[in-house]
C-alpha cells in the first residue's frame, strides 16, 4: 500500500514537471502580450498577489540583481499553482496567504513582515511538503525567479554558447553559480 501511494505521489510531481514548459510558455506569451499591471490573476485574489508579490520580494529582494517582482515571479506562480500544484498543495497555499492576511500582515512593516515569514518558516520545517506554506512558497519563487530571464542573466551567470561539458568547475569567492 505504501509502496503504490509513493508511487502514485511520484507519478504526480513527475506529471506536474511535465507539465512546467507549458505553463512557463503560457505565462512568457501573457507576459508579452499584455502589461504587468494591467495582466489580471489567473487563480488568486488581486490582494493576494499583492501579499505575494511582498512575499517573493522578501524572499528575493534586490541586491546586485532584480528583486523577484522584476522578473514576474508572483505572477508565474500565478500560472503554476494552477497547472502544477496539487489540489492540496493549492489548499495549503490558499491557507498560509489567508493566515498572513488575517494576522494583519498586509499593515506590517518590513521587519514585521520577514519575522511573521521567519516564524512561519519555522512552524513549516517539520512539515510535509504538501502541508508546508513556506516549503511551497519558497520552492515556485526560486523556480520562477532562476527560469526567469532576469534570474538566469542577471543573478547568475550566463553563457550564451557553452563550450564543452566540464563537470566540477571551481568558483571563486562572490562568483555567481552558473545557469543551466
Amino acid at each position: 500500500m505504501t509502496d503504490r501511494r509513493s508511487f502514485l505521489r511520484g507519478t504526480s510531481a513527475l506529471m506536474a514537471h511535465a507539465s512546467f514548459p507549458q505553463v512557463l510558455a503560457t505565462f512568457l506569451a501573457g507576459c508579452a502580450a499584455v502589461p504587468a499591471n494591467r495582466r489580471e490573476p489567473t487563480f488568486f485574489s488581486r490582494a493576494d498577489m499583492t501579499r505575494l508579490a511582498i512575499l517573493v520580494d522578501l524572499i528575493l529582494p534586490a541586491t546586485d540583481s532584480p528583486a523577484a517582482t522584476a522578473a514576474g515571479t508572483h505572477e508565474f506562480i500565478d500560472v503554476a499553482m494552477s497547472a502544477c500544484a496539487t489540489i492540496r498543495q493549492q489548499s495549503t497555499f490558499r491557507a498560509g496567504l489567508a493566515a498572513l492576511a488575517a494576522e494583519g500582515f498586509d499593515t506590517k512593516d518590513v521587519h514585521e513582515r520577514i519575522a511573521s515569514l521567519q516564524r512561519r518558516a519555522a512552524a513549516d520545517i517539520r512539515l510535509p511538503y504538501d502541508e508546508s506554506f513556506f516549503k511551497i512558497l519558497k520552492d515556485y519563487t526560486l523556480t520562477g525567479y532562476f527560469h526567469s530571464e532576469i534570474g538566469a542573466t542577471q543573478a547568475l551567470a550566463y553563457e550564451r554558447v557553452p563550450g564543452g561539458y566540464q563537470g566540477d568547475l571551481a568558483l571563486a569567492p562572490g562568483q555567481k553559480a552558473w545557469a543551466i
